[in-house]
């Protein structure tokens, strides 16, 4: 599937994915992240950076985005946990289509 991402899901209710966390903080509150290369600490990515394959190993991804408030992803585009944020990677090219920041504890 070869549609382009449409970042206006955050205008969309249904994925008010802060307001569902005020209410549901448990379903945030995730075990510590662990970095695929030792010796790595986080960065903060931006759209359009290109992940190393590691970061985005089926292990990382967020198998229901659904019950964190994700929209779904579809085609090549996994979400995948990165440290406390939520990407959207482009598994074929490892770019960074759509980051939040800060969604989990």
């Amino acid at each position: 599937d070869d549609r382009r991402w449409d970042r206006a899901w955050r205008d969309d209710r249904r994925y008010d994915w802060r307001g569902y966390r005020d209410s549901h903080r448990n379903v945030y509150r995730l075990p510590r992240y662990v970095a695929p290369r030792p010796g790595f600490s986080y960065r903060r990515w931006y759209p359009g950076y290109r992940f190393d394959p590691w970061f985005y190993g089926s292990s990382y991804w967020i198998g229901n985005p659904w019950q964190y408030r994700l929209p779904p992803a579809y085609g090549d585009f996994r979400w995948v946990r990165y440290y406390d944020d939520a990407v959207l990677v482009d598994l074929r090219s490892g770019e960074i289509v759509d980051i939040i920041y800060d969604v989990f504890f």
